[in-house]
């Protein structure tokens, strides 16, 4: 599928994941830039191209990457975050679900930073291979790219009914859901088989140089388990989460002159969102995680709107990072997958795990996992499947606060055990594609 913005063959090259903000556009004749054929054939250009592609998902300020796009809509049509006085009315219209405009950027802005990343992504499976990169390099390039375009895709199948899977310039079929999450399994499994084939000590260049600041094994473990688990097939689900270590957190980082997406665009920044304080309101007393995602020492604002919102505590920071996924997504995942195949009795004690901790098993930076630090049920409190998915509705919702996953919960647990409506089923598709894509079903 192509950039949605523009036919142009080009993407922005994000040199961002330490410490350049600059970018390169390949279709431009810059003296500062290189050109795509320096870039696609060297392997200084590759080495860029890959790093570039992460700066793509990461994002490098407001409505910039994958990230924001990945949490905004899907906590805006939830019960997540809501919209300020000085939020853009696009915003507003997905907290209301009314008046939603597919030219709009927050509905166009998923689709296409997905397709950057993808395009990135397929650039580097193209040519890795032929620049005569060291043999773990290449291996750890490849592996990359499946990973990154798989992500793009499963965090854009979340949120819109079909996408494409690929980043063709020309006529291009929106696939339905099922083929997109197979396309996603395929290349992480592919990418997890190739990261294997090398030897550790081989992957030494390629950890220093391209994959900053995460362990890509751990992300490809923890990105088969989310895809494995919505897309029901539960053994592999339990299997991939099991081999994700608990106790280190995996981020995106944001050093200056980056900024953190989601800073810039909440109260700290743009100040377009805020938390809810019904996210507040209807969690047990006995929760710690309310108070380490918002201000609960801080009073309310009204928004518009009119409801009452509290400021963010975690992403403060400018420089904050976000974690690519966090620990405990696995415990419930796996928690998950037990109960809905008849083995309740593996479900509890995964269940029991995340609502006792009470210290951070992982901690990178100044950002810790959250912890409900709540007292155990009982044996009989978690001795049914419908209790036990009810349970795990719930500790979902309060773990992963602003992950992108709320939306695609309440699909998969339903509206009665989320006890959330959403404001949308789906996004539309975005306007650009319907005029670009003479494929689109528009």
């Amino acid at each position: 599928m192509r950039n949605s913005v523009s036919r142009r063959a080009g993407r922005v090259l994000l040199l961002a994941a330490l410490a350049a903000a600059g970018a390169c556009d390949l279709d431009l004749t810059n003296p500062n830039s290189p050109p795509e054929e320096l870039v696609l054939t060297t392997p200084d250009g590759i080495i860029a191209l890959a790093v570039g592609m992460q700066g793509q998902f990461a994002g490098t300020t407001a409505g910039t990457g994958m990230v924001l796009n990945m949490v905004r809509a899907p906590g805006l049509v939830t019960d997540e975050i809501s919209t300020t006085t000085v939020s853009l009315v696009a915003d507003r219209s997905l907290v209301t679900g009314v008046g939603v405009d597919a030219s709009f950027g927050v509905v166009s802005g998923p689709y296409t930073n997905a397709f950057r990343v993808v395009r990135s992504a397929e650039e580097l499976l193209a040519n890795a291979g032929n620049v005569g990169l060291p043999r773990g390099t290449e291996a750890g390039v490849l592996a990359l790219a499946r990973t990154f375009k798989a992500m793009a895709l499963g965090a854009a199948i979340l949120q819109y009914e079909q996408i494409p899977v690929t980043a063709t310039l020309d006529e291009n079929p929106l696939q339905p859901r099922a083929v997109v999450l197979d396309t996603v399994l395929s290349l992480l499994e592919q990418a997890r088989a190739g990261l294997a084939s090398v030897a550790a000590s081989e992957l030494g260049d390629f950890n220093a140089r391209v994959a900053i600041g995460y362990n890509l094994g751990d992300v490809i473990n923890a990105m088969l388990a989310r895809y494995y688990l919505i897309d029901g097939q539960h053994q592999q689900a339990i299997d991939a989460a099991a081999r994700v270590p608990l106790n280190r957190v995996n981020v995106f980082s944001y050093p200056d002159p980056l900024r953190n997406p989601v800073w810039a665009y909440s109260q700290f920044g743009l100040n377009y969102v805020r938390g809810t304080q019904e996210f507040v309101a209807e969690a047990d007393t006995s929760d710690d995680r309310p108070g380490f995602w918002l201000r609960l020492d801080q009073a309310t604002v009204n928004g518009s709107p009119a409801v009452p919102l509290r400021n963010l505590r975690q992403y403060a920071d400018r420089n904050a990072p976000f974690p690519i996924y966090l620990p405990d997504e696995m415990r419930l995942i796996q928690a998950e997958a037990y109960a809905r195949t008849g083995r309740v009795a593996l479900a509890a004690p995964l269940v029991n795990g995340v609502r006792t901790q009470c210290t951070p098993s992982a901690t990178i930076g100044n950002f810790s996992e959250p912890v409900a630090c709540m007292p155990a049920l009982t044996a009989e409190q978690l001795d049914t499947e419908a209790e036990v998915l009810a349970e795990i509705a719930y500790q979902r919702r309060y773990e992963l606060f602003l992950q992108g996953l709320r939306w695609e919960d309440i699909r998969r647990f339903g509206t009665a055990v989320s006890r959330e409506t959403p404001s949308l089923s789906f996004l539309p598709l975005p306007q650009s594609e319907c005029v670009l894509n003479p494929a689109a079903p528009c």
